[in-house]
């Protein structure tokens, strides 16, 4: 998108997502001359404290990837709490009662904000979801695993479970199968990201898919009209904008009713 748009890009990585000391990366990077930049690191714990001390004095343009709005910011993000309401929804709608949740790491914005989904979903429904009912993961498929295993014995009862990513997703499907579950009779299951390996699993996953491409090519295109505002002596107007999610529908979560009613 960047060359298309008749830019050229500069990569620079921070050496950990929680990394508060910023102000070199800034400093290199306007050192080169750059017209723009494009935020992309996740908002974990403080790691954009920096923002509001910065933000206004820095001469060019900053767009911002997963994190959550704040005024006078231009943000741009996947609708992870309305992933996660389809997510739950889903499950309830194939008349589970008792759906547990893996979190992510939930210093994590994006985390909260699909645990948020499923809470506020259930409470919705009628039914309280208890903290007994989730377990922090970290992404990884280890941790789902150990998530999993923590969660059958505080929630014996739960028949399905919304994974917060894909990869703790199918650690579950493995980890039930170990258990004796039968999924997704004993137990429906469904992840969030899409990962391509999740349609190739048995049951194939259940997901929220979203874009990450668009997300990328929707940032760029920000900052983009940004510089150009600039360039024309225009006031820059900061943008909010929520990329939305989709259900993907497999065998790890569906009924039998919904299998045979061709909702496929």
């Amino acid at each position: 998108m960047a060359e298309e748009l008749k830019y050229a890009l500069l990569l620079e990585e921070l050496p950990h997502f929680d990394s508060e000391d910023i102000k070199p990366l800034l400093h290199d990077l306007l050192s080169h001359h750059v017209d723009g930049i494009v935020w992309a690191v996740p908002e974990v714990g403080d790691n954009r404290r920096w923002v509001d001390e910065i933000l206004m004095d820095m001469p060019v343009p900053v767009v911002f990837l997963t994190m959550q709005a704040r005024a006078g910011v231009s943000t741009i993000s996947v609708d992870n709490y309305a992933g996660g309401v389809m997510a739950t929804r889903h499950l309830f709608e194939q008349g589970r009662r008792h759906i547990g949740h893996i979190s992510g790491p939930l210093d994590w914005w994006e985390a909260r904000q699909r645990k948020q989904a499923w809470q506020e979903t259930l409470q919705k429904a009628g039914i309280k979801a208890m903290e007994n009912h989730c377990v922090e993961g970290n992404w990884s498929p280890a941790s789902g695993e150990i998530a999993f295993t923590q969660l059958l014995q505080a929630y014996q009862e739960m028949d399905a479970i919304f994974v917060a990513n894909d990869q703790m997703a199918l650690a579950v499907l493995q980890a039930a199968c170990r258990q004796g579950l039968v999924v997704p009779r004993d137990l429906a299951v469904v992840g969030f990201d899409n990962f391509a390996e999740s349609a190739y699993f048995w049951p194939a996953l259940t997901t929220i898919n979203h874009n990450h491409h668009e997300l990328g090519c929707r940032a760029v295109q920000e900052v983009v009209k940004q510089i150009e505002a600039i360039h024309r002596n225009e006031k820059i107007e900061s943008q909010t904008v929520l990329l939305s999610t989709e259900l993907v529908v497999r065998e790890s979560s569906i009924c039998e009713s919904y299998l045979f009613s061709g909702a496929l």
